[in-house]
């Protein structure tokens, strides 16, 4: 009997970006069974040599190129210009996330390729955007952190906002940037265009905020830093128990709240009025929090979370490395996988954030070896045989997901932003709620729609229907919505009538093309399968609030609701992956994806960094006990330095003269020895962090930055969401759009075929 193959089996790749985002890219498509070749120059990209390594090889890159042929092709000589063109002019898709024009200037550029080969998806994520005044400055991990304004919103109450040490938005870019190439793909299929689709890692930062973004532009709310603390809910935060451990709490609606009072002893809070509604609680946090802080500290954590668990309120601790490998959670859900190559060593990567029913992806556990597959690249190319163009259907590129139907019936964060994205690429969207509403509707900050930003942001350009599923009326008006429908987007728990009534195995005997989408908070198995989540409480398992703040200190929670918005984003990659299988054989199935399945995938890097490094060097060893990352301070405001390659030892050194700090520098010998890497991203940089500080603090950032641009010195200053709405390099993106009295963020990406218009919720 044959192997089923991932949904993407006869897919062709060409990968062609380097660093991390169009390389995981390429990599998720592999997992769905794309044939990826990733071609490079024969001496490697800069990747390679970042630390921590393995064997000498920077696990970063072996672990984000895993299912794919690698090829080191030296472009500017003849015969290997030959071979590149040879590859793509078999490929589906180029990847590429070069800054604007390079593709051009090397011969590889969308109009070019076009000619010869009119199937080809030509895919590109810049930095900063394809123009604009940024359009050609570095985009490094922590520059966008910090312009993005994403750091803004994360660190400790009242304090300054810092940077998390994770690199968070590169492997989150990466999954954004696929959701859009499947798009091109699935127009391509449907309606006959190979297009030029176009992101960038500052849309996609955004995109990871769409609900603080939000509740500046629609709330005119004032976002900051609140610790492990969230703006929308409350409470939900850390708490110290009495055996000094913190424990991640939430209570996201009104029945957890209810529950969680009871559950802690405290039901005379449910009948406080300072506390009676989410907006109550949010308005009146700190008096809430000097309660719950000293209830906390009455018990050890486990009793907490006992008591919690049984009230169905989510709660879990902040898990390291170690724990989360012999947690039964993680072992049950395959949420670590060890992969190996006989040039690397053993380490682990994240395992597959998606099951299909049908078309099962897969992880190849044998690691590709730099350059392995060259010489097939020169005299081969794919082994897969190249496909007849598609016929157009029409004149112009359509919405890839024009007459989708989609039934959702989440409520909260994930889902709905899942709807969302489906929406923003033409799907019909019919949302169906309970008869009193998504609870996220009282979510703070509030609108002039009487209904949270988060709510108006995430449902708008939807039909939302009330439908009580637990009544005959109300499951016979379902079951003719569905009968029809694309795609069916659930959470439904394992067991619940729910999953009983409307489980895969029945529904597709009605409707066998049907795509349903099954989410989770942990995972489809395992002892934690039918336990409600948070943002915060997946933050914390899967090991985030490791990489903000300080060892021994209250926890510090990335300010956005990443898990969120990155597991929404990772589903609208298994869904149109579905579609595309489905548009080859006609079949629908069943896919399962989780909230922490995403982010165990997504901190990849971490993971293959811990398990046997060379030495304890770079960031994804030391990150989670470097300290609190506020970038280099100015006397006005911080900003985010690191090194170009244009940078010399003298001229380093003159620059350093220029701040003052020559002298105190040169005192230290390994500092002076380790010049580049102190600053930055650099191995020393925490190290040589308290002398930057001395010595910039005396300065403007406007200073600053005037004598780093002189050294060429890639650097950026810190900027908070607010600032961004009137940034000349956001309006570029065509992000921020206005319709009647409000401004929308639109999803991340600039396509032939553009967005439908803003159909707002009702007031």
């Amino acid at each position: 009997m044959k192997e089923p193959k991932g949904p993407l089996n006869g897919l062709k790749v060409l990968s062609i970006g380097t660093s991390i985002v169009g390389p995981w890219a390429a990599t998720l498509l592999g997992y769905l069974g794309a044939e990826v070749f990733k071609v490079e120059p024969p001496k490697g990209e800069f990747l390679r040599v970042l630390y921590p390594h393995q064997n000498k090889l920077s696990t970063a890159y072996s672990s984000t190129n895993l299912n794919q042929k690698s090829a080191g092709l030296n472009t500017k000589e003849t015969e290997g210009m030959n071979a590149m063109l040879n590859l793509a002019n078999q490929a589906d898709v180029l990847i590429e996330n070069f800054r604007p024009g390079v593709t051009d200037r090397i011969g590889l550029g969308y109009e070019l390729l076009h000619k010869s080969n009119p199937n080809l998806v030509f895919a590109s994520s810049s930095g900063y955007g394809d123009d604009g005044p940024m359009k050609n400055l570095a985009a490094l991990e922590p520059h966008l952190q910090a312009f993005s304004g994403m750091s803004g919103i994360t660190g400790f109450r009242g304090d300054d906002g810092q940077l998390i040490r994770f690199t968070h938005l590169d492997p989150t870019g990466a999954i954004f940037f696929c959701g859009l190439i499947m798009l091109g793909l699935i127009e391509r299929e449907r309606f006959g265009h190979a297009c030029w689709v176009k992101t960038s890692h500052l849309a996609n930062a955004l995109a990871n905020m769409n609900n603080k973004v939000s509740e500046v532009l629609l709330a005119n709310a004032q976002v900051e830093p609140l610790g492990s603390g969230s703006s929308t809910s409350a409470p939900n935060r850390c708490y110290l128990c009495e055996d000094k451990r913190f424990i991640a709490v939430s209570c996201e609606n009104q029945n957890q709240w209810s529950a969680f009072c009871e559950a802690m002893g405290l039901t005379e809070l449910a009948e406080d009025p300072r506390f009676s509604k989410n907006t109550d609680r949010i308005d009146n946090r700190d008096e809430l929090d000097n309660i719950l802080k000293d209830h906390f500290l009455e018990k050890p954590s486990r009793w907490w979370s006992l008591r919690l668990t049984k009230a169905k309120v989510p709660n879990s601790f902040d898990l390291c490395f170690d724990d989360l490998q012999f947690h039964q959670q993680i072992i049950e859900n395959n949420f670590l996988v060890e992969v190996n190559g006989d040039h690397t060593g053993p380490f682990y990567v994240g395992g597959l954030p998606w099951e299909f029913s049908e078309t099962p992806p897969k992880i190849d556990t044998s690691i590709p070896v730099p350059g392995g597959d060259t010489e097939r690249a020169m005299n081969e190319g794919f082994t897969n045989k190249p496909k007849d163009p598609v016929k157009e259907l029409s004149d112009s590129p359509e919405y890839p997901l024009k007459g989708i139907k989609v039934v959702d019936t989440t409520q909260g964060y994930t889902g709905p932003y899942l709807s969302f994205m489906l929406a923003e690429a033409g799907a019909d969207v019919i949302k169906v709620e309970p008869i009193d509403g998504d609870w996220s509707k009282e979510l703070s900050p509030q609108t002039d729609k009487g209904v949270s930003a988060l709510y108006q942001s995430f449902n708008r350009n939807k039909t939302i229907t009330g439908i009580d599923l637990q009544t005959d009326e109300g499951q016979s008006e379902f079951e003719s919505l569905i009968k029809d429908a694309d795609i069916l987007i659930e959470e439904w728990a394992n067991e619940s009538p729910e999953s009983k009534i409307y489980d895969y195995d029945a529904l597709k005997t009605n409707n066998p093309s049907l795509i349903h989408y099954s989410l989770s908070a942990f995972g489809h198995r395992g002892p934690m399968k039918n336990r409600p989540g948070s943002d915060l409480t997946i933050q914390a398992m899967s090991g985030y609030l490791r990489t903000m703040g300080d060892v021994g200190e209250e926890p510090v929670r990335v300010g956005a609701d990443v898990v969120s918005t990155c597991t929404a984003a990772m589903g609208l990659i298994g869904i149109l992956s579905a579609l595309y299988s489905r548009i080859q054989n006609g079949k629908g199935q069943q896919i399962n994806s989780s909230m922490l399945g995403t982010m165990m995938a997504i901190k990849t890097l971490q993971w293959s960094g811990f398990s046997d490094p060379d030495s304890w060097e770079g960031n994804f060893c030391k990150n989670e006990t470097d300290g609190s990352n506020y970038g280099q301070r100015t006397k006005d405001n911080s900003i985010f330095a690191t090194p170009s390659p244009a940078l010399t030892e003298d001229k380093f050194f003159e620059m350093i003269t220029e701040f003052g700090m020559y002298e105190e520098f040169m005192k230290d010998e390994d500092l002076v020895k380790n010049w580049w890497n102190s600053f930055g991203v650099g191995t020393k940089s925490s190290q040589a962090r308290p002398l930057w500080d001395k010595y910039l603090a005396k300065m403007t950032s406007e200073e600053v930055l005037e004598i780093f641009y002189r050294y060429e010195v890639w650097a950026v200053e810190f900027s908070n969401i607010e600032e961004l709405r009137n940034h000349p390099q956001v309006e570029f993106l065509n992000m921020f759009e206005k319709y009647e009295n409000d401004t929308y963020l639109r999803a991340p990406w600039k396509t032939p075929w553009g967005f439908p218009e803003i159909d707002p919720v009702e007031s």
